[in-house]
């Protein structure tokens, strides 16, 4: 909630289909998501294992090298890979590009949308990602100074 809260998005209504998981992917409007997998264990036991399902911010970004538009997507000297809405002209590349299946087309506004790792909320020095609380340091970029 928090997430699409600061990104200023709205909230998708789900439907319950016998799983914690709320959706089966991420969207173009919730850029995080908590996968849910049943495990058995040797014992005949189940146990949940659960990941987490979010742009990589990859160091050589498949998306980045795919996309046509000038500056629509940028990787900055930490590490992040930024969309820049504004410059997406809607081509999809960056999808095909992405081997994580996360930048999402909105058919609303005919541009492709991904998590920006809160860009924002860096240059802002607030916590990272968007949270409710978290914890201190807990997302660290770049060099931890002392």
């Amino acid at each position: 909630m928090a997430c699409l809260e600061w990104n200023g998005n709205t909230f998708s209504e789900t439907t319950f289909d016998n799983s914690y998981q709320t959706m089966p992917e991420t969207s173009w409007n919730y850029w995080n998501l908590i996968k849910f997998n049943e495990h058995e264990r040797e014992d005949g036991s189940m146990m949940l294992l659960m990941r987490k399902d979010q742009c990589m911010h990859c160091e050589d970004p498949g998306c980045l090298a795919a996309c046509p538009a000038e500056a629509a997507i940028v990787q900055y000297a930490n590490g992040i890979v930024d969309f820049q809405e504004a410059n997406c002209i809607g081509c999809g590349y960056c999808i095909t590009g992405c081997p994580f299946n996360i930048p999402k087309f909105s058919p609303t506004a005919r541009k492709v949308f991904k998590c920006t790792l809160c860009m924002t909320r860096v240059g802002r020095a607030l916590n990272l990602p968007a949270s409710k609380p978290a914890p201190p340091a807990a997302c660290i970029l770049g060099r931890n100074r002392r």
